[in-house]
């Protein structure tokens, strides 16, 4: 029995770097998380079957007609696509991000951008760099950028300008930034954004529930069993989208399911939490002192391969 044993785990030491190798990529951005309708990458159909994620690689473009597409940039950053539009993936390095907005309209959703993080969108003769977390609209039919929060630099031949939360331009123009109407420019794709944050704020808890780790060493787009599709999960703390949603550290996705700290749907974006110290919470859904960071389990046949692309321990601006 003793040299059962001892033969199964060396098995289990050989095994242990093939199956890391399997369990994290190369990080880079533009992975294809969710597709609804029309949707087709490089002039091929996409369609997902919850084991594959297809990249969007440098070079190709990912459209939709009567659909829509929604890809994981960095760790944080969601770019969603919607009705007969497309974009081109000119960098997909974690460093270097950058994509092209050919037509149609797209919603960048920027959660957390990490320090050394460079994420630009392209669209017509400008190139928008985004500064801050927020929400940014880019209309490639009408040559409109607005900015429902955060803040970016956009730049058009020689000339360059600030576009702050709550101000919208016109490339091609005179990069002059004017404000407009938030509440009235919500339109069928951002509705459609806020709902795919509803399912990815599940999805975070979910995620990091099964990642049983006190602090990552980087934020990281990570595999939910429960809900069968990745999300974002923070390297520590809470961090908020701008649609009010939470995303919850493995160190602190134990305040949804203590009733005595927490207040309020943990999925309605309305949640409250009243200040109970961690060292409270019940241990059955406390971090584990002694667990070791790592990652959740990804679907087999994935054709990423993984559960998490890492961005870096660097933390956002």
């Amino acid at each position: 029995m003793s040299r059962i044993v001892a033969g199964l785990a060396v098995l289990v030491l050989l095994a242990g770097p093939a199956l890391w190798a399997q369990a994290v990529i190369s990080a880079h951005s533009g992975m294809v998380n969710y597709v609804e309708g029309d949707v087709q990458l490089a002039g091929q159909p996409v369609k997902l079957n919850g084991a594959i994620f297809p990249d969007v690689k440098v070079g190709q473009t990912l459209s939709t007609t009567v659909g829509h597409a929604e890809v994981l940039l960095t760790p944080g950053v969601f770019l969603r696509l919607d009705n007969h539009t497309s974009f081109k993936m000119i960098s997909n390095k974690l460093t270097d991000t950058q994509v092209e907005i050919l037509k149609g309209s797209v919603l960048v959703e920027a959660d957390e951008i990490l320090k050394d993080n460079h994420i630009a969108v392209k669209m017509g003769e400008s190139a928008t760099v985004l500064l801050k977390t927020g929400l940014y609209h880019f209309n490639a039919d009408a040559g409109q950028i607005r900015a429902f929060q955060g803040q970016a630099e956009v730049s058009a031949e020689s000339k360059s300008t600030e576009l702050k939360g709550g101000r919208t331009l016109l490339v091609g123009t005179s990069l002059t930034p004017d404000k407009f109407n938030k509440k009235k420019s919500k339109d069928e794709l951002y509705a459609w954004s806020q709902q795919r944050d509803m399912l990815l704020e599940r999805a975070n808890i979910s995620a990091a529930r099964s990642l049983n780790s006190g602090t990552l060493i980087s934020s990281l787009w990570a595999w939910s069993p429960g809900m069968n599709m990745y999300t974002f999960l923070p390297r520590a703390g809470r961090i908020y989208s701008p649609f009010g949603m939470n995303w919850y550290s493995p160190a602190t996705v134990w305040i949804v399911f203590d009733n005595r700290g927490y207040q309020g749907d943990a999925f309605s974006g309305n949640s409250s939490w009243q200040g109970v110290s961690p060292s409270s919470a019940p241990s059955s859904i406390g971090p584990s002192s002694n667990a070791s960071s790592g990652a959740v389990g990804a679907p087999s046949g994935s054709s990423s391969g993984a559960v998490a692309a890492s961005a870096g321990a660097s933390r956002g601006r």
